[in-house]
């Protein structure tokens, strides 16, 4: 994987990545954040929802990240061939993943990146998560991402803007995910969502019993509580997430609001 934004670089004639005269500060600091972010993980991640890491190098002007190749289609995929999952199938498929993520939390490693097309589905094992450039334990920095990325509807408020992230902020990620992968429809983007909330309006976001009246009452409530634009009515992690979906008595590894992500 090559860090390479179009938006801030182009392709030289020896192949070397050239950051825009205007977009050269931006493009210095996200190449860094990249970098960041993937040292992290190889350093303190060790999970097995995540394509195993084997290389970081800079090279031709900006960095790359070699990982494993894994056989598999995105959720995203496997949703636009055949339509939404059905409750049973994604409940079962989704448990040893969310297991397995609570990892990263336990680690006070925040993901930032978790949508249909990051999630890799592989027959009969696990899930496993594709791209983490976004993970870092610490810069509560607002989504920087392309405009299409962020109205897909994973995103929070808190990270389309300045609002402290934390496991929280995963948290309505992967519900998010899952509520499209429950739906085949994705949610609305949050700040349509809370542009509705200060003029009075309803929300946008149709309870996802609406569409999938087959899911329990109460994995519906944990996937929408998990959907709130309040970033403390959420189950405050993904081990907490776990147990409000499959209600099993499990460790709870919530890190304590640490200065690095407390909430507001």
């Amino acid at each position: 994987k090559e860090f390479f934004p179009r938006a801030l670089a182009v392709r030289a004639a020896d192949g070397s990545v050239q950051p825009m005269p205007k977009g050269a500060a931006d493009f210095a600091l996200y190449c860094a954040q990249f970098v960041h972010g993937y040292r992290v993980l190889r350093a303190k991640a060790n999970c097995p929802a995540l394509v195993p890491l084997l290389d970081l190098f800079e090279q031709n002007g900006t960095a790359y990240v070699v990982m494993a190749y894994i056989e598999g289609e995105t959720l995203l995929q496997r949703v636009k061939a055949h339509g939404a999952i059905p409750p049973r199938a994604l409940m079962r498929m989704m448990r040893p993943f969310l297991h397995d993520l609570a990892a990263l939390h336990r680690r006070q490693i925040i993901h930032r990146a978790i949508m249909p097309e990051n999630i890799l589905l592989r027959g009969e094992n696990p899930p496993m998560l594709l791209d983490f450039g976004g993970a870092r334990p610490d810069s509560d920095g607002p989504l920087t991402r392309c405009a299409s990325l962020r109205g897909w509807g994973c995103f929070p408020p808190e990270q389309t803007c300045q609002g402290k992230q934390g496991s929280w902020t995963d948290v309505y990620a992967l519900c998010a995910t899952m509520y499209y992968a429950l739906t085949a429809h994705r949610p609305p983007d949050a700040m349509t969502r809370l542009c509705a909330e200060k003029s009075g309006k309803d929300d946008p976001l149709v309870p996802i019993r609406t569409l999938c009246p087959k899911l329990p009452r109460k994995q519906a409530d944990a996937l929408m509580a998990g959907l709130s634009l309040d970033s403390a009515a959420r189950p405050a992690d993904f081990a907490a997430l776990e147990s409000a979906l499959y209600g099993s008595k499990i460790p709870h590894f919530a890190f304590r609001i640490p200065n690095w992500c407390a909430r507001k």
